[in-house]
């Protein structure tokens, strides 16, 4: 059995995607008798990093939440004009002097077999890089590191020379598509012996069985969003487009709040009653409410012009619900591999809005039956564990 360090800027409870993929490989790995270890941060989500928070608790004995500083965001943000290391400084997360010392001396103590580290951009991927360089130096081991990086391609602060060295330096890269990984073999020379594509995953629990078009008995077509209300999340673009749609249609916004979320406040309000009154908004929710909030809507709309896979898409169908998604590379793949639901333009409302509009006269029961056989064969976190065990224990 091997001992894991994991480490990563949040973990549940918080709420986020990159740390959930390795919250949940941590599960697995642990159920298969290795031996877990966590560093993370007491915040909440990443804009914590960059002002006054409230410190969350992580119950679990084998996590090491440490407090991070936010004075620095702002110099380095300004040095990052000049330098691009600095922009991922400014990301963060920074510990403080006596979090550092506590950092480093846990992982050294535990000394791992390998490093989990992600996502990008933030400092956790070099901070892995750091680990494996002291231990070398202290001649205590060798641990390999393991990269989950979550990339946003067309995003320049995934780009800094830091984290590319830290890609290349890596012994693995946990990569989610097929267009992440040649990606970074076609842009950054990663060899494809470094690149293990193994995807995002559900629990094999939370697949419905039996997932039907005609579960729904309700007059109205309830669409869904799930997940941060960031601006790359393309909320005012499904808000615009829900405008457009006859009045039998309902939408439900669920996320976590972030920065931007005064932004999607001001817009709501400024809709016609007629509108606002068939739009409901939730800003918090516990984890065991995912699937009640999936089963209650009768489509997933992901508007987001970024995403490093997408994972609200195969958690709707898993629980046998359409998704109509943005035409970026991520939610193209999994919508063509799962033949779950429809592309649209991103950016574009009208084209959202008649998307949203034919997707009864595309959608069959064979093609939801499709998609569950498929996320069953490729997305569930047993699944993935045992590929991911397969590649580095080889």
């Amino acid at each position: 059995m091997a001992r894991f360090l994991l480490l990563t800027h949040i973990y549940p409870p918080a709420v986020d995607g990159g740390s959930k993929v390795i919250f949940k490989m941590g599960e697995y790995l642990h159920s298969q008798g290795h031996e877990i270890m966590v560093i993370t941060t007491d915040a909440s989500s990443t804009d914590d990093f960059t002002k006054k928070y409230k410190k969350i608790t992580h119950p679990q004995k084998n996590v090491l939440a440490l407090p991070v500083v936010t004075w620095t965001h702002r110099p380095f943000k300004f040095l990052g004009r000049f330098c691009p290391n600095f922009k991922t400084l400014a990301k963060g997360p920074i510990f403080s002097l006596k979090s550092s010392f506590l950092f480093l001396v846990s992982s050294l103590r535990f000394k791992p077999d390998f490093i989990l580290a992600g996502p990008l951009p933030t400092l956790m991927t070099p901070y892995a890089r750091l680990i494996r360089f002291l231990s070398k130096v202290l001649k205590l081991y060798s641990p390999k590191v393991l990269i989950n990086a979550s990339f946003h391609p067309d995003d320049p602060d995934f780009h800094t020379p830091l984290l590319k060295n830290t890609l290349k330096s890596a012994d693995f890269i946990w990569t989610l598509t097929q267009h992440e990984t040649d990606y970074f073999h076609q842009k950054f020379r990663i060899p494809k012996s470094k690149l293990l594509l193994l995807g995002n995953g559900v629990d094999s629990s939370f697949i419905k069985k039996n997932p039907s078009t005609s579960s729904s008995h309700h007059s109205s077509t309830r669409l869904l969003f799930i997940g941060s209300f960031a601006a790359h999340k393309g909320i005012t673009t499904l808000i615009k487009a829900f405008c457009h749609l006859p009045e039998n249609y309902q939408l439900t916004l669920a996320g976590q709040k972030t920065l931007y979320f005064p932004e999607i406040k001001k817009l709501i309000n400024s809709l016609p009653n007629s509108v606002k009154k068939r739009l409901k908004l939730i800003t918090s929710f516990p984890d065991n409410y995912l699937s009640t909030l999936i089963d209650r809507s009768d489509v997933l709309v992901s508007p987001s012009t970024q995403e490093s896979f997408g994972l609200v898409l195969i958690e709707a169908l898993a629980r046998g619900k359409p998704v109509i998604a943005a035409n970026i590379p991520a939610s193209i793949e999994i919508i063509k591999n799962t033949r779950g639901g429809l592309i649209f333009q991103k950016d574009n409302p009208q084209d959202l809005a008649q998307k949203i509009l034919s997707l009864p006269k595309y959608l069959s029961t064979d093609l939801l039956i499709y998609s569950s056989n498929y996320l069953r064969k490729h997305y569930t976190w047993d699944k993935i564990g045992e590929k991911l065990c397969q590649k580095i224990f080889a």
